[in-house]
């Protein structure tokens, strides 16, 4: 099966994006250890006044996209890890959060809002920075691929719902509702991970079978109060809580939730969105 493991999240209103805060991503070496794992070698990937978010790498592991503010406005970035090189992608009078590299290899896909409140997924040419919707239908917050044409995604909506939706069909399904907004292709399976919100207080990290809305179960609670998580392997996850790193390892569930990385010691906080590949960790902080 092929499949792409993203992290793929976005900020969903209007009035959010008008009121996003400053943020950094910064990327750092993660390794293994015999307590966990150590992360080293920070470098601030964005080093941009405003909003730089939502980190996506390609599958090769050599690049890494993200949104960032640029003429008061988010647009697609493209960075080349080993260079430092930076491209722009996208420039329309929207701004696209949540940037994945497609399955094809020749597009990006990725949520524009636009002036006018209209919030949409498109596809981007790499070649010429071309666009065209997507998904016209829904009004989607989060996604992840999962197949070549399917997706997994977070659709705005009194509930917010998650649907499965196939694009060479056209069709959506409706799976779980108040689903949060990390959603993960889980390593080396045939399923996918979603937060459950639907208790206010005690937010679940769930695994699903795509197309059995039957079939789910917990996996882990989250951090109090924190969503943004990542997937090492098939039995690891990496949270993150304020300046503090943890990491939950499903072959050892009685330890529950453990520390590993304290980011105040690089004078960094308020970790939110992660993403992993091949050894590098990218981390979404609070910009100063």
């Amino acid at each position: 099966m092929k499949k792409l493991s993203i992290l793929a999240i976005i900020f969903f209103t209007t009035v959010a994006c008008k009121a996003q805060t400053n943020t950094e991503i910064y990327l750092f070496d993660l390794d293994e250890t015999k307590d966990g794992f150590s992360i080293s070698n920070p470098v601030n990937v964005s080093n941009n006044v405003g909003y730089d978010n939502q980190p996506s790498f390609t599958d090769d592991g050599k690049t890494m996209l993200f949104s960032s503010t640029r003429n008061n406005q988010t647009d697609i970035l493209w960075y080349h890890i080993q260079s430092g090189t930076k491209k722009w992608i996208s420039e329309t009078p929207g701004g696209e959060y949540s940037p994945v590299l497609m399955p094809d290899g020749k597009h990006i896909s990725a949520v524009r809002l636009d002036p006018d409140g209209l919030q949409l997924l498109y596809k981007y040419s790499i070649a010429d920075g071309s666009s065209e919707i997507l998904v016209p239908d829904l009004k989607i917050g989060y996604y992840t691929w999962f197949l070549n044409s399917r997706l997994i995604a977070f659709v705005l909506g009194e509930p917010a719902t998650l649907q499965e939706i196939d694009l060479d069909s056209r069709k959506a399904k409706i799976m779980y509702t108040n689903p949060g907004r990390s959603i993960h292709y889980i390593p080396s399976t045939k399923k996918y991970s979603f937060v459950d919100k639907s208790d206010s207080v005690n937010w679940k990290i769930m695994e699903a079978v795509p197309g059995n809305s039957e079939w789910t179960s917990e996996i882990a609670p989250t951090l109090t109060n924190s969503e943004d998580m990542v997937w090492l392997d098939v039995n690891t996850i990496v949270m993150g809580k304020k300046e503090h790193l943890y990491f939950f390892d499903r072959q050892q569930e009685s330890k529950g939730w453990q520390v590993f990385a304290d980011l105040s010691e690089y004078n960094l906080s308020d970790i939110s969105r992660l993403a992993f590949k091949g050894g590098k960790l990218a981390i979404v902080v609070s910009g100063k």
